[in-house]
């Protein structure tokens, strides 16, 4: 069967491999390898095309827009680590991602479908259970509660967006349509439905909105209501 490919595959993958082959010799099946870089490929653009992200917008999906990149090595690392059969190549990408973008998001973990980010430089992604529409900006820290005989991650609704250096860790259920202000640190905690939230636990501040009003708050970054 012919597979049908992104038309940026070949040039996706070059690129790929040479810079995974600067840190360790990497050899791959290349017909096997351009699938999933073309898959890893759509699955980026998915996220991006309904987001009002200004240099996407401008040159569509690019290995020089270093944030659509971070996007893309994450999703074929989770691709190649799930369904690609090779746990180490996943590994590669996953601290390759690292190395140039500074983010650690390792492969096993369950990014939605939609997700953005803007400067996600320093930023950790856990082991948390993501909704859809997902926006994260640099700095931020999705974490657990460890605690001796578990480990407790957060559970993040849809159309949340997490602004720099703002943190969520442990036992947290932030609700849909959640704004987490810069510098937030939230442990522990119940956010209800249309929230915006500033401050640290246990001295929280949250504003209750409207949903029509958190949305006009996210147009920044998602476009119309899918």
């Amino acid at each position: 069967m012919v597979m049908m490919l992104h038309e940026k595959s070949m040039e996706t993958y070059e690129i790929v491999l040479r810079q995974l082959n600067s840190f360790w010799p990497t050899v791959v099946d290349k017909q096997q390898m351009m699938y999933h870089i073309s898959h890893a490929i759509e699955k980026t653009i998915a996220s991006y095309d309904v987001s009002n992200t200004k240099y996407y917008l401008q040159k569509g999906f690019s290995v020089l827009n270093s944030t659509v990149y971070a996007v893309f090595l994450y999703h074929l690392s989770h691709e190649i680590g799930l369904r690609g059969g090779s746990s180490e190549l996943a590994d590669k990408l996953y601290y390759l991602n690292k190395i140039m973008n500074c983010v650690e998001w390792y492969w096993n973990i369950e990014l939605p479908e939609h997700f953005v980010v803007e400067h996600p430089v320093g930023t950790v992604l856990g082991k948390a259970t993501y909704g859809d529409y997902l926006c994260v900006f640099q700095g931020v820290t999705i974490g657990a509660n460890f605690r001796e005989k578990e480990c407790l991650w957060p559970v993040i609704g849809n159309h949340v967006t997490l602004y720099a250096n703002s943190s969520v860790i442990g036992n947290c259920h932030i609700g849909n349509n959640v704004i987490i202000a810069a510098n937030a640190f939230l442990f522990n905690e119940i956010i209800q439905d249309n929230s915006v939230v500033y401050g640290s636990s246990p001295e929280l501040v949250v504003r209750n909105c409207t949903e029509e009003e958190n949305r006009k708050m996210m147009i920044r970054m998602w476009k119309s209501e899918p």
